[in-house]
């Protein structure tokens, strides 16, 4: 038998995935390699609380809906380094340094900083002069957003007030080449529409600010598509649509959920590789609420806009039915059934009301810039209330063995065996749970015992559409029958 395993385990997501499972590099799924866990003060010493009986847990958290990166780090502190260093959180650096175990790789060693803001916990020990010590910290961002407040007029669209914003007040700039260098960088992945348009932020934070400039946001080459974000991952800082997110031709990781004892390909040795893309634990976090979806205005919305200079009103109307084929999704198919879906029609679920000011931007004898309509109320607000909550009809959350190439803003694909009796072979998939997934978060957990991954999952689609009418009695009845005869 070849020992050969090119064809198994991680390296079957040869796109974006090229390493083999390498047995003799992995001593389990959830191995790597840590260098470092560096605190230092500003007072200028440091210390490394990696060492066997020192790291308890570290934790470095990302999320599509969080403007940054933030960690959690518990350590056994038997020389009371909190006192000598002293950690009182003003200023201390945390330094995160690890790797996965295989060569070749494209991404040879991460390396997260954070800034210490928090000592949460001190838990002292009574047998002996021990403490365990959990620290909480956040990219150094977050500390220039809240010391800095913006009073500024802007004329630009909206990516270029962004782009601005990050430069002058976050020391956030634009990447080169659309690649980042050092993971501090703005990668801006979707551009707005050409428009320029009018704001004037009024003493407002950074993040503050281009978050409500997102909420107002087109994309370039789809104006339906108004759902940006920016947030930050491992490679930086992003801002752009989910929709640009969903459309990559390869999703960058496939996850399993079987048994652990399934081997895909039968070999004489364990594959390690199987073991990392299987899912170790399962939750469906949101299955879907039809309730709160209609009350978020998820199906059927209306808005009515008042201009206070003319005194005439407008009533616009957003059927999810209707708009659903005009922004790219996870999947192709609608996340309840289509042709069943009474909700879209409902337009009263949800009321809103925008005034609106004609000609409040417009060139005159003092000079200035024409803009027609800033706000734009009627073409965002109600589109953007459901796109971001068709995220939340499907969310999971699962375990995996860590990988340091996953982050938030990743498509990754979960294969889902039925959770139903059978003996067919190959196993069968339960098809509206299995397909692609967006990752929302990730919570990657090291310890000394190894080191594994807490991720949200969430889709706005099924890959094959929800039936008009059920089969299952009908087929229990044939099946009666059948035994009857």
């Amino acid at each position: 038998m070849s020992d050969n395993i090119t064809g198994q385990g991680v390296s079957q997501f040869q796109h974006n995935n090229p390493e083999p499972t390498d047995p003799h590099k992995y001593a389990g799924e959830n191995d790597y390699t840590l260098k470092e866990i560096i605190i230092k003060s500003p007072s200028g010493g440091d210390v490394d609380v990696s060492g066997e009986g020192v790291l308890i847990s570290c934790s470095i958290y990302e999320d599509l809906f969080s403007n940054t990166m933030s960690a959690s780090l518990s350590f056994m502190d038997t020389n009371n380094i909190v006192k000598h260093l002293p950690i009182i959180g003003q200023n201390e650096k945390l330094t995160i340094t690890f790797k996965l175990p295989w060569e070749n790789s494209e991404i040879k060693e991460l390396t997260y900083e954070f800034e210490i803001y928090r000592v949460s916990l001190r838990k002292i020990s009574s047998v002996g002069k021990r403490q365990v010590v959990t620290l909480k910290a956040v990219s150094e961002s977050q500390f220039k957003n809240i010391h800095t407040k913006i009073s500024k007029s802007y004329y630009d669209t909206i990516d270029g007030m962004v782009e601005e914003i990050c430069k002058d007040y976050l020391g956030i700039e634009k990447s080169k080449n659309d690649k980042n260098s050092d993971g501090t960088n703005l990668e801006i992945l979707e551009k707005t529409d050409s428009e320029k348009r009018k704001f004037i932020i009024p003493n407002w934070r950074p993040f503050d600010a281009i978050n409500w400039l997102a909420e107002r946001a087109s994309a370039e080459g789809n104006g339906k598509a108004c759902h940006y974000i920016f947030y930050q991952n491992r490679d930086g800082y992003k801002f752009t649509t989910v929709e640009k997110l969903f459309k990559v031709d390869t999703p960058r990781m496939e996850y399993l959920y079987m048994p652990r004892t399934y081997r895909e390909t039968p070999t004489r040795f364990r594959d390690v590789g199987h073991e990392m893309r299987n899912i170790q634990r399962l939750t469906f976090e949101e299955p879907g609420d039809r309730l709160n979806e209609n009350i978020e205005g998820m199906y059927g919305s209306k808005i009515l806009t008042h201009d206070i200079v003319t005194k005439k009103y407008e009533v616009t109307s957003f059927k999810l039915k209707d708009e659903w084929d005009e922004t790219a999704h996870t999947e192709s198919d609608y996340p309840i059934c289509r042709n069943l879906d009474k909700y879209s029609n409902e337009e009263d679920t949800v009321f809103s009301f925008c005034p609106i000011h004609k000609n409040l931007n417009m060139e005159n004898d003092r000079g200035g810039e024409t803009v027609e309509q800033n706000e734009k109320y009627k073409e965002w607000l109600l589109r953007r209330k459901s796109l971001l909550k068709q995220l939340s009809t499907h969310i999971i959350k699962v375990n995996v063995s860590g990988d340091s190439r996953r982050s938030c803003g990743d498509i990754v694909f979960i294969k889902f065996t039925p959770l139903e009796p059978g003996e067919e072979k190959p196993l069968p998939t339960d098809n509206y749970i299995t397909g692609k997934y967006l990752v929302t978060s990730i919570n990657h957990v090291i310890t000394r015992q190894g080191y594994e991954m807490n991720m949200e999952l969430s889709k706005d689609s099924v890959s094959e559409p929800y039936p008009v009418s059920s089969n299952f009695l009908r087929s229990q009845d044939d099946s009666a029958s059948s035994s009857i005869a």
